[in-house]
Order: structure tokens, then C-alpha cells, then sequence
């Protein structure tokens, strides 16, 4: 009874941050929306590509600590991670030229161990599903590197808007959408990384 007790209310504690989160989101956006940057609204150095690039960063940190803690996924946790590192660095590629050069050694090391791990791959992958809230990783995925970029369209917002088409609101839309897919990136971190340290515990204890 107590223990369920403790898991319900740290559970509500986890969706009540989670929710204080998206104001922030929603408060970063707002004020990208009133303050333009030297690249315009929602341009590359806003506080909404900023934070991107902090959730793909601390995304690449924390599943490198999930594949510490849990040996039964680290060869997919260890992938998963250096594919956000390489993700981080590809938003910068308006600010940097030679962006391409720095994500090649993470493809290298992607696919060495890819190699590496081959044999621990299917069933990493296949524990990694027996976590419940992996649902929000993939949600994420389809929000950001799919939906994000099917809304994102130019001629979409030139259908909409027609004479009023802006380039501010395309990016606005977009970005605010890819922040949203990000947002869900790093939720889905933060509760495999919980999940990974109660299942420690609880192994410890037997």
C-alpha cells in the first residue's frame, strides 16, 4: 500500500514538472515571437532553437547513463544516444559550414558499434520495448523527423495564408512544432532513466 502510494504521488510529482515545462516552452516561444534575433523571428540563435539543441544534448548524456545502469539495453541505449549527439550537432548547420565533418566521426562510431554490438542489438532492442514509457521516444521521433517537416512545408503555409504568407509564421509553426517532438524526446529520457534506476534498485534488494 505504501510503496503504491509513493510511486502514484511521485508519478503526479513527474506529470506536474512536465506540465510547468511546457509553460516554459510556451513562454520561450512567446517571447521569440516578440523579439526578433539577428537571424529573424524563431531564427537559428532563438531561445526556441537554443533549447532544441540543450534537449538533444542532454538526451545524448542521459542515455549514456541508461546504458551504464542497465546492461540489458546498453548496446541500443549506447546508439540511441550517440544519434542525438549527431542530431545536436546537425542543428547547427546554419551556423556552421563544416557541420558535416564534425557528425562523421559519430557516424563511424555509430556503425562501429553497430558492429560491435550486433549480436546484443535484437535483444536490446527488445527490452528497450518493455519499457512503457518508450511509447513517448517514438512519439517523439514521428512529431520531429516526420510531422514537423510535413507541417513545415512552404507551400502548405502559402496555401493557408496566401497573401499573407510570412516566412516568420512558417518557422514559427515548424519550430514550434520540432520543440514539441523534442520536448516528448526528453520526457521519454527522463522516464526510462527512472525506470532503469527503480529496476537497479529493486535488484539490489533481492
Amino acid at each position: 500500500m505504501k510503496e503504491s502510494l509513493r510511486y502514484s504521488l511521485l508519478y503526479l510529482a513527474r506529470i506536474a514538472v512536465y506540465a510547468a515545462l511546457m509553460f516554459a516552452l510556451n513562454a520561450v516561444f512567446m517571447y521569440d515571437a516578440q523579439h526578433p534575433t539577428v537571424t529573424g523571428k524563431f531564427g537559428e540563435v532563438s531561445g526556441t532553437e537554443i533549447l532544441q539543441e540543450l534537449f538533444l544534448f542532454l538526451l545524448g548524456i542521459i542515455f549514456i547513463f541508461v546504458g551504464r545502469l542497465d546492461r540489458s539495453i546498453a548496446a541500443i541505449a549506447n546508439l540511441i544516444s550517440v544519434f542525438f549527439f549527431m542530431a545536436f550537432i546537425r542543428e547547427f548547420n546554419n551556423q556552421i559550414d563544416y557541420w558535416f565533418y564534425l557528425v562523421l566521426p559519430l557516424m563511424l562510431l555509430f556503425a562501429w558499434l553497430a558492429f560491435r554490438d550486433r549480436k546484443k542489438l535484437v535483444d536490446g532492442f527488445y527490452n528497450l520495448l518493455q519499457i512503457p514509457s518508450v511509447a513517448y521516444l517514438f512519439i517523439g521521433f514521428l512529431v520531429t523527423f516526420i510531422f514537423s517537416r510535413l507541417f513545415g512545408r512552404t507551400k502548405f503555409w502559402e496555401a493557408l495564408l496566401e497573401e499573407s504568407y510570412t516566412r516568420p509564421a512558417k518557422n514559427a509553426g515548424e519550430e514550434g512544432i520540432e520543440l514539441l517532438g523534442y520536448s516528448l524526446f526528453f520526457i521519454a529520457g527522463i522516464e526510462i532513466l527512472f525506470y532503469v534506476l527503480r529496476k537497479r534498485k529493486e535488484e539490489k534488494r533481492r
